[in-house]
């Protein structure tokens, strides 16, 4: 649709609602009779507030916050479709055979950025308290809504049939899990502009990205440099697993051929996530969410005595 800018008469094109700001001199322009909403901008410096949440992390190293160089740190107001959520679905455990069956269930709000390049921050929790009315009124930069709410609702369903995987796989202790959602019922709450720090650091010879919360300072996403130290202590402890396992095979064969295969596969699925850790240099983690990379993190000695166990069994 055609919009003149109030301010300095210039016509451009627009979307039928929201915020749209005009690209000759800047000026925001609410349209439509859509609920938008924003928060106020609480932290100022989200740097502490980064810096603290990565020292919490096992395999970070103890110097980020000294030795770090801060590429990039910006203020964005980020749009974000809020929907009211009724999802059910059944989740069967097995990849080929599928067995059993468990009703999982959703029911809350749920979030998805309204443009692209957020996909960390879809399905993050704001929140309930200091929601108000949004005048079109920011002093940092407001990014202009691309995604329409069709394509929300897509994303947000897979993001969705996700968390229901999730809670099977918790509630139910199955690994392998696939759900149907029977039921998949969105009502759309508004539309949210939302304070979040984009901040971009420079750790030794890798770039690292992370937002804060600029409304109560939580850390949506971060990534954070991997100690070498750590990496080493992981792959030293690999390895020692690794040759456990060969040695001990050795030692059985004399009883057969089983129990030297066995004590192997048992040693490398073993040494696999400290072998992992000690090639990666690069760790993501979340205040609202269990990355993969976190969900199995670990203290190395913890491992070495469940090692113990399980060759003792």
């Amino acid at each position: 649709m055609k919009v003149r800018c109030p301010h300095c008469g210039a016509e451009f094109e627009a979307r039928e609602e929201g915020i749209v700001v005009c690209p000759y001199c800047g000026f925001q322009i609410k349209l439509g009779e859509s609920r938008t909403f924003t928060y106020p901008l609480r932290v100022e410096n989200p740097w502490n507030v980064l810096a603290s949440f990565i020292r919490l992390q096992r395999l970070s190293p103890a110097d980020v916050e000294w030795k770090a160089r801060i590429i990039e740190r910006e203020l964005l107001y980020v749009p974000f479709y809020v929907f009211f959520v009724k999802a059910k679905g059944v989740a069967r455990r097995g990849i080929i055979s599928k067995e059993g069956a468990g009703h999982v269930e959703f029911f809350n709000y749920a979030t998805v950025p309204a443009v692209e390049g957020f996909d960390e921050l879809v399905n993050y929790p704001l929140p309930v308290r200091g929601r108000k009315y949004f005048d079109g009124h920011v002093k940092s930069k407001l990014l202009e809504k691309t995604v329409e709410a069709s394509e929300a609702v897509k994303r947000l369903r897979d993001e969705l049939r996700n968390v229901l995987k999730n809670e099977a796989r918790r509630y139910f202790h199955w690994s392998n899990v696939e759900v149907g959602m029977t039921t998949f019922d969105v009502h759309l709450d508004g539309l949210v502009y939302y304070p979040i720090w984009r901040i971009r650091y420079k750790y030794s010879f890798f770039t690292y990205l992370a937002y804060v919360d600029g409304a109560d300072g939580r850390v949506p996403y971060a990534e954070f440099p991997v100690s070498p130290i750590k990496r080493m202590t992981n792959l030293s402890l690999g390895f020692l697993l690794l040759a456990s396992g060969f040695l001990i095979g050795r030692f059985l064969y004399s009883y057969g051929v089983t129990a030297p295969i066995g004590s192997v596969a048992t040693a490398i699925w073993a040494s696999y996530p400290s072998l992992k850790r000690a090639f990666m240099v690069r760790g993501r983690v979340s205040e609202h969410r269990l990355l993969s990379e976190v969900a199995g993190d670990y203290i190395p000695e913890d491992e070495v005595f469940k090692a113990i166990r399980r060759f003792l069994r």
